[in-house]
């Protein structure tokens, strides 16, 4: 490696830093914000999370990820439109975050191997049991819009057994980082809907930021795990 390429490597490593601990600052007090219900902190810190982790992201990858891209734009439209907490912004925020979902199955069937039926149904499972439990106990409360849910939680449980199932047949980091990712995501939709049932829905707000802080960072790593073996395996080849 040349002196040119070592110091841009470097200073590339200082930015990235610089972002990636704006990412958890800003986080950290939005998740404080959430708890004391502080709604123009919120307002302030919510809207900055996503576009620090897309600077951490676009500081590191040697290729632009456009579908991460779209992915990220609409997770962050929908955390814009969950702020106001109401049943109506709810639903709409819901869409976005279902089409970041889509588009998020979309980029991991491109980088990893759809594992065979028995690992996909295992990986499924604890999933499955995640979602039924939820429309359990929500099932009064969402009303017509338990359907949505549903078809969030269509989408979520295949992507779990892609994640798991994939771990199970291949246990390296990559594939270990997107399960664990995925998961978060999905106890985020489980203590979403636990304060219904508790008078300190803050709490429960809190806690939920907190998994969708890590399961985002978390993906993103994957993103650039996947990025990096790929890498090897084309200098294998040229070698």
């Amino acid at each position: 490696m040349s002196f040119e390429n070592s110091f841009n490597s470097k200073y590339r490593k200082y930015i990235s830093n610089f972002f990636l601990c704006l990412f958890f600052i800003v986080s950290f007090f939005e998740i404080v914000a959430e708890y004391y219900e502080d709604k123009l902190l919120i307002w302030i810190t919510k809207p900055l999370i996503l576009p620090f982790l897309f600077a951490y992201y676009l500081s590191l990858t040697k290729k632009l990820n456009y579908y991460f891209l779209a992915a990220i734009v609409c997770s962050w439209v929908a955390n814009l439109l969950f702020i106001e907490n109401t049943l109506k912004w709810i639903i709409y925020g819901s869409v976005f975050f279902l089409v970041y979902r889509i588009l998020i199955i979309y980029i991991v069937m491109n980088k990893v191997k759809m594992p065979s039926l028995v690992p996909l149904i295992l990986g499924s499972i604890p999933f499955v049991f995640i979602y039924a439990t939820i429309c359990f106990l929500s099932f009064e409360a969402m009303g017509d819009n338990i359907y949505l849910f549903l078809i969030h939680g269509i989408f979520t449980i295949f992507l779990g057994g892609l994640s798991l199932g994939n771990y199970i047949m291949i246990s390296n980091k990559s594939n270990l980082v997107l399960f664990l990712s995925t998961m978060l995501f999905a106890l985020t939709q489980f203590v979403f809907v636990l304060k219904v049932y508790y008078e300190e829905a803050n709490v429960f707000h809190a806690l939920a930021m907190i998994m969708f802080v890590f399961g985002q960072f978390l993906l993103t790593k994957f993103i650039f795990l996947t990025e990096k073996n790929k890498d090897k395996y084309q200098t294998a080849l040229l070698d």
